[in-house]
């Protein structure tokens, strides 16, 4: 096993809180699940668990740049210090800990990374699949791409049945299976029948390889905005708002690869991208009871990508909860 699930109490998230007189901030009241309440056969008492993970064994295994496994104490210790007010339904959400892993692998040791890739998947999948049978909606931070495997293959297992997919990404993720990596968990979810309309928003023609437009043209149920579709003014958002819908219905996962953002720090970072502020609207467009949300593919590597990423991860979380908070 490559990685393994580690939980987090009250006082881990109090520790990375700033505590201010006459404030509350989400790090002293959010809620942990104990390992003896996530391994029964109880539902959650909450609507939304948070777990994080930090690997980039499958982005490095991609030939990319590795920092994604620090993504998630950067969103934590930003999350923990957000404000506790009536905008924001913090007795809805739980902190569960986060996906650690147990080994180390170099750069050049290309087969190791792919072969702990492939073993973290069912880590991934196993808590995918508790959180969504016990009734909540898990939100999934940091990591690489790879680890949307885990999550459709969760969500399907949960659900019985293969699940849609909406992905906001620059890249399709339907690289050939050469072994596990970043670029390949939608095709593993496809081979794996997890996967089933599948529709990716803001994917950029010039890094997309000739094989997989072919292969977007011979599946109806695969289909993307472009970006430079987008920046063409060809399709409105209102317009692939209704595209979504048709195709993935009413109820799907979401996945947001952060490289979509112009400048952010990520695995694959772009100068030419959507706004951070564009990217969350759309989270509050989206009409959708959606299965999880996968936030991934941020890079830390010093203290100013620790406070651009860590501060902008808090809000497209927030702003997702917000988005989706339905009362039961």
């Amino acid at each position: 096993m490559s990685t393994l699930l580690e939980f987090y109490t009250e006082k881990d998230l109090l520790h990375r809180t700033s505590v201010r007189s006459g404030e509350t901030k989400l790090g002293q009241i959010l809620p942990t699940i104990t390992e003896a309440d996530f391994n029964s056969d109880q539902r959650l008492k909450y609507r939304f668990v948070v777990v994080g993970i930090e690997e980039d064994y499958g982005v490095r295994a991609n030939l990319g740049r590795g920092g994604a496994d620090k993504a998630f104490q950067a969103f934590l210790q930003h999350f923990c210090n957000l404000q506790e007010n009536r905008f924001f339904p913090a007795h809805s959400v739980a902190v569960l800990g986060a996906i650690i892993p147990t080994q180390r692998i170099a750069d050049e040791d290309l087969e190791g990374l792919r072969h702990a890739t492939e073993a973290a998947d069912a880590t991934v999948t196993s808590i995918i699949y508790r959180i969504i049978s016990g009734g909540a909606i898990p939100i999934v931070i940091g990591g690489g791409h790879n680890n949307s495997f885990g999550c459709l293959q969760g969500a399907a297992q949960a659900l019985g049945k293969a699940v849609n997919c909406l992905n906001i990404d620059a890249h399709t993720d339907l690289r050939a299976l050469e072994g596990r990596h970043s670029g390949n968990g939608f095709s593993h979810a496809k081979q794996e029948e997890a996967l089933g309309a599948y529709f990716m928003w803001g994917l950029q023609e010039n890094y997309t390889p000739e094989y997989i437009w072919q292969y977007m043209e011979n599946h109806d149920e695969v289909e993307y905005l472009s970006y430079e579709d987008y920046l063409s003014g060809e399709e409105t958002m209102e317009a692939t708002l209704i595209r979504v819908e048709s195709l993935l219905g009413e109820r799907y996962g979401i996945e947001l690869d952060v490289d979509v953002i112009a400048h952010f720090p990520s695995s694959a970072q772009s100068s030419s991208g959507f706004t951070l502020e564009y990217v969350r609207s759309l989270l509050y467009r989206l009409d959708t009871d959606p299965l999880y949300f996968h936030l991934c593919e941020s890079r830390i590597t010093s203290a100013t990508d620790q406070r651009i990423a860590g501060r902008a991860l808090a809000l497209l979380t927030a702003d997702f909860i917000k988005a989706y908070i339905f009362e039961e």
